[in-house]
């Protein structure tokens, strides 16, 4: 190691102290230093001199200790002084780890993220929690405060808070979860939502209330409108004005009281609310306070436009748009091999051709039956909850009305339609058949002024092969998916009432022309035939449809909704060359009577089979379409609507049950007729009776 600096100080130091100290020399060699040696002094006793004083003796200096001399050499080798070398570095430990607290219901900062409006005559009351944290949460003991009413009669309401028992799910982080009122008993919870209930009692509240999350005796989330005075069970949990009384008529369907998106920080307090004019359940509450639909279809004009989305969803990607009327169907269908079960694409094109002419857009999603991903074109607007193509378990029976021994439609809704759809899609089922025995029967049943819908043309041996057999499949499909959603849009059989069969009422919701279609020109022979052949007259029988202008077994077949065009027809006093009451081409009259020749007196008769003689009348059906189910009761013209039935206005959450629009079985000459086109697959159209 080669001498430092301060090493040859230190070696000088010791250099001079030894010369001063008088130290030996030696050879060469280097010489250890020895220990230091005591000096003993002795001091002499002094002589006795009798006459002479004593001479002093001087006493010997000590001698200093021999101090080891370091004596250079020619190569000087100093002695070096050990280094002490350094201790090993500690291998880092690491820090301890804390535990963490376990997330629970406790600490998790749950919120209620919405709450809705609610009628108040009506039990039908929901509200949304949301889960803003990183971590998944159990909803086990945590449960919803807050008034109630009976869901049965009589109607009435609870004056202390009722607690009610959530479900102990796990609710994801940044998952939402909606709470509803268990009005109806055939539905069941899912994995976006449980229908609760206490007893017969259920959530109830109105233009007042308060809705509270608690657990373990304290409150989580807590908010209060309206003239309320309910206090939470921690009073730290809401602080100064109530939020405003929330719209609670019946023209006030889905809005909702909500924690606008992005959420901000909880300040307990009003602040932290608005009210929006339309409901978000089960996802972010993205549509603002200043929303509007202008178009009226129940879709606000935010959501139809690129960027906007309604509760998460992108129904602009699925085709909405603001200037456009706007209709969503998801389309379930039962496992079977029958062709009338699954929905063809043509024959939903179909219904979506017809619309587009009249300005509509109709958008229906069939999940991946016919696109492997989203494809709007190919009705793939992300599927069901299921996920695949919409494909659901089968049953011979199916039923709107609780029939026993049938499957219910809304126990398949409850675990196929996202709720965040419930307030802006039609629910479709294809099915087998309404009869107990799985025979062939109605075509179909929906709801009026509903969002729920059936077509049932199982076992009528309709097919794919080729010729007649397609055409008949295809047209039946669109036609009875056709009617059955005019019963949805608020049309009955005879467009503001149930009167059928009226000859002037030129739509598919007649049953005139449901099946047989509308034939090519009203004001030629087309329409009419469709008189003779409900009556079995002059040729023409349900077995013998395809002989029909534009008939159901060609590809001319027609199917619309009405204008309204049609004048009146007094069956006091009928004019056969008024036709059906669009006019009428040269040499075309409409037999009435079924004589074989035309009258040229005015006759009367009962044309539409009610056992009475009254004046017909057509009706508009394109300009009174109720598109926003979900929200109010009246189409666009509230007063013609409100004239035509009174009926039970839908909260879609909790008593999505409408009244339904009761069907016929078709015609066993009808059935005949298409079984025994599918056994000759395609030959020439027969005529069954």
């Amino acid at each position: 190691m080669k001498p430092t600096a301060p090493y040859y100080l230190l070696l000088a130091s010791i250099s001079l102290t030894a010369c001063g100290g008088g130290g030996g020399g030696g050879s060469g060699d280097s010489v250890a230093p020895t220990p230091a040696t005591s000096i003993v002094t002795t001091t002499p006793l002094p002589t006795a001199t009798p006459t002479t004083p004593p001479t002093a003796t001087p006493t010997a200096a000590p001698q200093p200790s021999a101090v080891p001399t370091f004596l250079p050499s020619s190569s000087p080798s100093p002695t070096l002084t050990p280094t002490l070398a350094p201790s090993p570095a500690p291998s880092p430990q690491p820090s301890p780890v804390p535990t963490p607290t376990p997330v629970t219901a406790a600490n998790a900062g749950l919120l209620i993220s919405e709450v809705s409006t609610n009628d108040s005559t009506n039990a039908g009351a929901w509200v949304e929690i949301h889960n803003p944290g990183s971590s998944a949460v159990s909803l086990s003991g945590v449960s919803l405060r807050t008034r109630s009413g009976l869901r049965s009669s009589p109607f009435t309401l609870s004056v202390s808070p009722v607690s009610f028992s959530l479900p102990a799910i796990t609710l994801a982080a940044g998952g939402y979860f909606v709470v509803i009122a268990k009005i109806d008993d055939s539905v069941s919870d899912n994995s976006q939502a449980a229908y609760i209930k206490n007893g017969e009692a259920v959530p109830f509240w109105d233009a007042n209330g308060a809705v509270e999350l608690t657990f373990a005796g304290a409150t989580l989330d807590f908010v209060r409108f309206g003239n309320s005075s309910h206090v939470p069970l921690t009073s730290a949990a809401w602080a100064g004005a109530n939020v405003a009384a929330l719209p609670a008529t019946s023209q006030d369907y889905g809005k909702s009281l909500a924690r606008p998106f992005p959420l901000q920080a909880n300040s307990k307090s009003t602040v932290d609310w608005v009210q929006i004019p339309f409901a978000t359940p089960g996802g972010p509450n993205d549509v603002p306070a200043t929303a509007v639909d202008s178009d009226n279809d129940g879709i606000p004009d935010s959501a139809e436009v690129e960027s906007g989305t309604f509760a998460g969803l992108d129904l602009f990607a699925m085709g909405a748009r603001t200037s456009q009327r706007d209709i969503f169907v998801q389309v379930d269908h039962m496992a079977s091999s029958d062709a009338g079960i699954t929905p063809r694409k043509e024959a939903l094109q179909k219904v979506v051709d017809v619309f587009t002419a009249r300005g509509f857009s109709i958008h229906f999603d069939t999940g991946s039956l016919y696109a492997a991903t989203f494809n709007p074109a190919l009705f793939h607007l992300g599927g069901g909850l299921a996920g695949g193509a919409n494909t659901v378990t089968y049953a011979k029976c199916i039923s709107l009305d609780s029939k026993t021994g049938c499957a219910s439609l809304y126990s398949y809704k409850s675990a196929s339609l996202d709720i965040r759809r419930k307030t802006i899609f039609h629910y479709l089922l294809m099915a087998n058949s309404q009869e107990l025995d799985g025979s062939a029967g109605s075509s179909g049943l929906a709801e009026i002024n509903g969002n729920d819908l059936l077509v049932t043309l199982g076992n009528w041996g309709l097919s794919s092969g080729s010729g007649s057999n397609t055409n008949l499949l295809l047209n039946y499909q669109a036609s009875t998916i056709m009617h059955e959603l005019g019963h949805n849009f608020g049309l009955e059989h005879g467009g503001n009432q149930a009167n059928n069969y009226k000859p002037n009422y030129y739509s598919v919701m007649n049953y005139l022309y449901q099946l047989p279609g509308l034939g090519t020109d009203p004001k030629a022979a087309g329409a009419v035939q469709r008189y003779y052949l409900n009556n079995n007259a002059l040729g023409f029988s349900w077995g013998g449809i395809c002989s029909l202008d534009a008939s159901p077994c060609s590809t001319d077949y027609r199917m619309d909704f009405s204008d309204g065009s049609s004048v009146n027809l007094n069956e006091n006093a009928l004019i056969e060359s008024a036709l059906i009451g669009r006019g009428n081409n040269a040499g075309f009259y409409a037999d009435w009577n079924t004589n074989g020749s035309q009258n040229t007196v005015a006759y009367s008769r009962d044309i539409n089979q009610d056992s009475s003689l009254s004046v017909l009348s057509d009706y508009n059906d394109w300009a009174n379409l109720n598109l926003p189910f979900a929200r109010q009761g009246t189409g666009n013209s509230g007063a013609s609507f409100l004239f035509r039935r009174l009926v039970s206005l839908p909260h879609v959450l909790s008593q999505d049950r409408q009244a339904t629009a009761p069907e016929l079985p078709p015609s066993t000459a009808l059935i005949r007729l298409i079984r025994s086109l599918k056994a000759t697959q395609g030959s020439s159209p027969l005529s069954v009776r």
